[in-house]
């Protein structure tokens, strides 16, 4: 059975598909990436800009990374404005006038100048309804982006430099060699590694510029990192509070229980063996208990009870070989 379609309905399916018919221009917008405090020039570049009637663009960018500066057309398309004293959009919009607009594939249709403060944002088009649309000349009748993700590409800007570190032990003792590799992407080509405290010395020949360098801490606590690249002039930082914790082997801290047996109680996060000296504080969150015969020389190499106040626990026996 064939159903047939009331006259004004297939009027309508007429109209709305034959002002369809033309595909609107590919509308992209770059990555960019710059150096914070720096001016950035980002084009808006076109593909089948072809008699183009009218224009309505509207984007939208983070205003904590960038500032809207100016605006350029580059393209020289008749009738534009650019308005972008809205903070975080900026819209775009046009007719041409008495002729369809013709630009070669890649061209630049606007260029936007920005402050840029650091960090990382989108610039994305703000698709929603008629938001972004071309329309033909001379009906003005608007072009098909269906679907919009094809039609109007977002952009993105970010640092120059993604500045990051790592090191090979985040809990050394006092003396122990700790590895620092940078992992900065953007190809960097200066390095400067700050590290608070300052009581630790870089060794085997490496130092603050080094890539790579290699350093042993002095002294127990934390330590605050921050490694700065460089290229082209910019220095770009990253800084990884309390990174490195300096620990002492043997040193009791009881931060997690009183159980002897966990090494989360331990400074160094390791349970003694024969070879620890164990030093128990004049004070901690709680004081150790021992289940069991602790033996010197067995479950430690030596126990320290420091202060009048330092305590701990044995259930069982605690033996002193002669030795000892």
């Amino acid at each position: 059975m064939i159903k047939k379609i009331p006259a004004f309905t297939v009027c309508f399916l007429l109209f709305f598909y034959g002002t369809r018919s033309q595909n609107a221009p590919v509308t992209t917008l770059p990555v960019v990436t710059a150096c914070p405090g720096s001016v950035i020039s980002v084009p808006v570049t076109v593909t089948g800009f072809t008699n183009i009637g009218g224009v309505t663009l509207t984007m939208s960018y983070d205003i904590t990374v960038l500032s809207y500066i100016n605006a350029t057309n580059t393209s020289g398309f008749p009738g534009l404005t650019i308005n972008g004293t809205i903070p975080g959009k900026i819209t775009i919009a046009g007719f041409s006038g008495s002729f369809g607009v013709n630009l070669p594939n890649g061209a630049t249709f606007i260029t936007i100048n920005f402050t840029y403060h650091g960090g990382s944002t989108a610039i994305s088009w703000f698709t929603l309804g008629n938001n972004c649309e071309y329309s033909d000349y001379p009906n003005y009748n608007p072009l098909n982006d269906i679907p919009k993700s094809t039609y109007y590409i977002n952009g993105q800007t970010g640092p120059t430099l993604g500045v990051d570190f790592t090191a090979g032990n985040l809990l050394p003792s006092a003396g122990q060699v700790v590895q620092f590799t940078d992992l900065t992407t953007g190809q960097p080509t200066g390095w400067n590694w700050n590290i608070t405290p300052t009581s630790f010395v870089f060794v085997n020949g490496t130092g603050a510029g080094n890539q790579n360098p290699q350093v042993q801490f002095t002294s127990n606590g934390y330590y605050t990192v921050t490694l700065t690249a460089s290229k082209n002039g910019c220095n770009i930082s990253t800084t990884k509070p309390n990174y490195i914790n300096c620990v002492q082997k043997g040193l009791w801290t009881g931060n997690t229980s009183a159980d002897w047996n966990i090494p989360s109680n331990w400074s160094n996060y390791a349970v003694p063996d024969n070879t620890t000296d164990v030093v128990i504080p004049s004070s901690t969150i709680n004081w150790p208990v021992y289940y069991g015969n602790l033996t010197i020389g067995s479950q430690c190499n030596s126990l320290v009870l420091q202060g009048s106040t330092s305590r701990m626990t044995v259930t069982g026996n605690l033996v002193i070989p002669s030795s000892k």
